[in-house]
């Protein structure tokens, strides 16, 4: 007898999902297991420097994309038509590979503007295009750094330090400071087990299981956001059972509920930050 849908999304992703419901996470470094009491988070806000691009005021410019230590194989380009009130962006990437490449936990890669104030405004996702990564968008933001990060989920307020690609300095660039994410999405050490995406699930349906996971073991379950993402969730499970497909609406019931997710976590790991 065939599976249902939630069958299917409840053994197909990750049966290591009851790690909501059990005392014990193994983490695997070094070969030892890692019980959840010394599991330990120290998330932190670094400072990096990124390169403003500083385009025409008519025309258009491309800007060369460089892959970081992290990717250093991966290299891009950038090009920015100027309007008369918004910024065309368009970019590509080869050699990059699939997120999880740079751990488990990361599923998607995020494009940021970040102004000469080091203000961070998220642009959107790059979408694989067979072996390379592709970005189209609009911003009203006319001077700006390109940052590509590693990210877990679409839903994240700050950029990860897991930097691929970014403008390199010199040229017309000017240099500004902005502040990354480190360690935010996991304990030291710790290892995520891979999601089993080999079904073929949308992005939106990953990246809110991932969402849940890490939450969990940021130990935010106990707080509001996260009841009103796992209603979310079990209305995502439940309405996929019964249509046997995912419709728009469950896609965007996934997204939501990533939301609080990342709320959650948010707030649970907060006061390590200060």
């Amino acid at each position: 007898m065939k599976n249902s849908v939630r069958d299917v999304i409840a053994s197909g992703f990750l049966l290591s999902l009851c790690w909501a419901s059990v005392s014990i996470l193994q983490a695997r470094q070094s070969g030892s297991a890692t019980t959840e009491q010394n599991l330990k988070f120290q998330p932190q806000l670094v400072k990096k420097t990124v390169s403003v691009i500083n385009p025409p005021a008519r025309g258009s410019i491309t800007i060369i994309l460089k892959g970081t230590e992290l990717a250093p194989k991966a290299s891009g380009q950038a090009k920015l038509e100027m309007g008369d009130v918004e910024v065309t962006v368009k970019a590509q990437a080869n050699g990059l590979g699939p997120p999880g490449n740079f751990g488990t936990q990361f599923e998607t890669y995020v494009v940021w503007a970040i102004t000469r104030t080091g203000k961070v405004l998220k642009l959107g996702v790059m979408n694989a295009k067979g072996n390379r990564y592709e970005f189209e968008t609009k911003s009203a933001v006319r001077s700006f750094a390109i940052v590509v990060t590693a990210e877990p989920y679409e839903q994240v307020g700050r950029p990860a330090d897991t930097i691929v690609l970014e403008v390199p300095a010199g040229g017309e660039t000017v240099v500004a400071s902005c502040e990354f994410l480190k360690g935010g999405y996991g304990p030291i050490g710790y290892q995520f087990q891979p999601l089993d995406t080999g079904a073929g699930y949308p992005p939106q349906i990953v990246q809110m299981y991932n969402a849940r996971r890490i939450a969990t073991l940021a130990g935010a379950n106990g707080g509001k956001n996260f009841r009103m993402g796992d209603e979310l969730f079990n209305s995502v499970v439940s309405s996929a059972d019964r249509q046997k497909k995912f419709t728009d609406v469950i896609l965007k019931q996934a997204t939501s509920a990533t939301t609080y997710f990342e709320a959650a976590r948010r707030n649970s790991v907060q006061h390590l930050m200060q």
